[in-house]
């Protein structure tokens, strides 16, 4: 699908305000886990989201550094910068953008990477446009899950590229060093060999003995969450 139709597409989606769900907040939890890490070192970071759809995120996020944003919708951008002047907004697409290089200290892209068909190009454009040390925060749909999910994917977006865990690490691992790794949003997925990972019998007898956070947190390490969520680094080259 070209630009066009993909803008078209994304103007229609973020038309009116919608009311975000369980599995977006625990992404946004997570971004925030790893955007406190940044906080520590840099005192007032220079922060793009790449992707903002309606801008909220953004706007929160905005409020603890300096923050720009680039999207595809155009409409989302127009209503962005009127609710949120503090943040600039963008109308563009993150890869061919010119955005001005090395000058972030973080690139945020929640939900974007699975939309792109040209992938390498868009881990290379983060890549540019941070400043030497810069951090990459990035989540993602994970291709593990969806494929031992009855009906997989549910996402109808114009592009549909979604990563296993080795897929993802190993596009990032090109450009950036991984500082963390994790997938959250677990007991999603019946089919295969997830019927006895997540066996309705056995999570409950690791809530029941205390072993609920261990099994989250070894899962979530191996890549069993429904989302994946990369911390990294920009590679000194």
């Amino acid at each position: 699908m070209d630009i066009k139709n993909q803008i078209e597409f994304y103007d229609k989606y973020w038309s009116g305000r919608k009311v975000l769900n369980n599995l977006k907040l625990r992404r946004a939890v997570k971004i925030l886990d790893y955007f406190i890490a940044v906080k520590r070192e840099i005192k007032e970071p220079r922060i793009i989201e790449l992707g903002s759809g309606d801008g909220r995120f953004t706007a929160f996020i905005g409020e603890f550094g300096n923050a720009d944003a680039i999207e595809l919708s155009k409409e989302a951008v127009i209503r962005a910068n009127e609710l949120y002047p503090h943040v600039n907004y963008i109308h563009g697409n993150a890869i061919d953008h010119p955005l001005e290089q090395a000058t972030y200290d973080v690139v945020i892209s929640q939900e974007v990477i699975e939309h792109i068909e040209e992938q390498d190009k868009y881990f290379e454009a983060c890549y540019n446009i941070l400043k030497p040390g810069g951090y990459l925060i990035l989540t993602t749909p994970n291709k593990k899950v969806f494929d031992h999910m009855e009906g997989g994917n549910w996402s109808r977006q114009p592009i549909e590229k979604v990563l296993t865990p080795n897929d993802l690490k190993q596009l990032v691992k090109k450009k950036f060093k991984i500082i963390d790794y994790d997938s959250i949003i677990l007991n999603f997925g019946k089919q295969g060999y997830f019927k006895l990972i997540n066996n309705r019998y056995l999570t409950g007898f690791c809530n029941k003995v205390g072993l609920r956070k261990f099994r989250e947190r070894t899962l979530g390490k191996f890549g069993y969450g429904l989302h994946q969520c990369i911390f990294a680094k920009k590679n000194m080259i």
